[in-house]
């Protein structure tokens, strides 16, 4: 199922709107116990994309494929800004956030991004803007 349906929201509605319902999603997703949902397939991927790709449309960021070297050369999707010294990896932050129950901070880091309070990084730097995004404390 694509993301926006998930949401109930149009595809084109405004990023900061669908960045509100995917975080307010992804903080309490919906329990359904006569479902089985498989949280990568049914919730992180439609809705990473979906992010993602708010990503693109408010700030003109790229989607890319990256090799993580230090990883076992694993492929990963994001979203990179054009100086490449900022990255997400949105279908894996969902994906974690909901399999191990974690408050995310998708909102945040899209304010924080509209706000400019992101500071300077080193082009090419490919830093991991999830990692640095934390609530001081989070808004349950």
């Amino acid at each position: 199922m694509e993301g926006a349906a998930i949401l109930g929201i149009a595809i084109d509605a405004v990023p900061l709107h669908i960045i509100e319902l995917i975080n307010a999603y992804v903080a309490t997703p919906p329990r359904d116990e006569s479902q089985k949902v498989d949280n990568w397939t049914d919730r992180a991927v439609p809705l990473g994309a979906l992010w993602g790709q708010q990503m693109v449309r408010a700030f003109d960021w790229e989607w890319a494929e990256v090799v993580h070297h230090d990883h076992n050369d694993v492929h990963l999707a994001g979203v990179f800004n054009r100086e490449r010294s900022l990255a997400v990896y949105p279908l894996h932050y969902v994906f974690g956030c909901l399999k191990n129950e974690v408050y995310p901070t998708i909102l945040l880091a899209f304010n924080m991004l509209t706000a400019g309070k992101i500071p300077e990084l080193e082009a090419g730097g490919y830093v991991n803007l999830m990692d640095g995004v934390q609530h001081v404390v989070p808004p349950r």
